[in-house]
């Protein structure tokens, strides 16, 4: 199974973005799973209104150096 560049670069946006807000939420002392998965939810919601978005321009991996 093959993928394409540009769908690793959308792919790591979102866990950069899940990973970020689930850090941070545990780093102020809040450990509970639910809270966390909600975290990190919360995080990946405008990466996905961007994708959403027919006129913003994703980022493409092959203009990015």
């Amino acid at each position: 199974m093959n993928i394409s560049p540009k769908v690793y670069t959308i792919l790591g946006t979102y866990a950069r973005a899940f990973v970020a807000a689930i850090v941070s939420s545990y780093a102020l002392g809040n450990t509970s799973m639910k809270a966390l998965f909600a975290a990190g939810a919360a995080a990946i919601i405008p990466v996905i209104l961007r994708w959403a978005n027919p006129k913003d321009q994703f980022p493409d991996p092959a203009t990015h150096v």
